[in-house]
């Protein structure tokens, strides 16, 4: 019953943003925000602990604070975009992103390498499943279903509708495998923790993190390219492409270790440039600092 009615508010907030004037809809959405800034004490209070953790005293309480109020601004600006997007065609995408770097994929699929698209809980990620298979090539990403069967088959049905196949985390093993051998692009948001991931560094903190980025490239001689949506103001957003990690490049016993650290390496770089569009709201830390999220 839960499940329905959370569902049913879910529809009414799509209805309201229908029907919101345009100059009235950030308003609004910044009001929700701060509302549930408010009353979301438990990932608050992650939030300010990972915040702790990866800052200490280099930054001010007041900051840390204004940071988290940013990302949860960004969590309800994504789920504006996410809505609206639902009604956007490429022409629609074009004129809300542009993309610093395309070369770098373009290069890539001129060159028919396999390609991996990596990206993290920052800015807009949901553009990874809506954008780029419009503008570049068929692709397969791998997500968790959410266990509201009603939103879990909202989300399921707008982010295949633009030639994107969903697998879920128990798929990923042979659905990678064989997406990349179809030429299909394969997407990934690498930065929650992964229990059966290795260790890394990622905001200067040991963490476990996927490698199955690097072992799917070894293995394919796939490209690497990391990706982030960034928002640059309300509704505009660039598309942050870093230079393509080569498989080749890296060799000996050690490859995957390096090549996932430098995978963390960039998403770290990547949201300290603007920490308020990260997800700071998870357990991020939870394998080496567990006890920073108890009360």
């Amino acid at each position: 019953m839960l499940d329905l009615i959370l569902f049913i508010i879910y529809k009414f907030f799509k209805f309201l943003v229908f029907i919101t004037p345009k100059f009235l809809v950030k308003p609004f959405l910044d009001g929700f925000a701060n509302f549930i800034y408010y009353i979301n004490i438990e990932h608050k209070r992650y939030a300010k602990a990972n915040l702790d953790l990866v800052y200490k005293d280099t930054i001010s309480e007041s900051e840390k604070y204004t940071i988290i109020k940013g990302s949860y601004k960004n969590i309800i600006y994504n789920l504006y975009d996410f809505i609206e997007n639902q009604t956007l065609d490429i022409d629609g995408f074009n004129d809300k992103i542009k993309i610093n770097n395309e070369d770098i994929i373009l290069k890539a699929i001129k060159d028919k390498r396999k390609i991996i698209l990596i990206t993290a809980h920052y800015g807009n990620w949901e553009y990874g499943s809506s954008f780029i298979p419009l503008r570049y090539l068929p692709t397969t990403m791998v997500g968790r279903p959410m266990n509201n069967k009603y939103l879990n088959k909202e989300l399921n049905d707008t982010r295949t509708r633009n030639n994107t196949k969903m697998i879920t985390t128990k798929e990923a093993g042979r659905g990678l495998v064989k997406a990349l051998r179809q030429g299909r692009l394969v997407g990934l948001v690498i930065d929650q923790h992964n229990r059966t991931g290795i260790e890394v560094e990622f905001l200067g903190q040991k963490v476990l993190q996927a490698d199955s980025p690097s072992r799917l490239a070894l293995k394919f001689d796939a490209v690497i390219i990391p990706m982030f949506f960034t928002m640059q103001s309300f509704g505009k957003y660039t598309a942050d492409v870093y230079p393509a990690i080569e498989p080749k490049e890296y060799t000996g016993d050690d490859a995957i270790q390096k090549m996932t650290q430098k995978q963390a390496d960039i998403m770290s770089e990547h949201i300290l440039k603007k920490p308020e569009q990260w997800l700071w709201q998870h357990k991020r830390f939870k394998q080496f600092h567990k006890d920073i999220y108890e009360k």
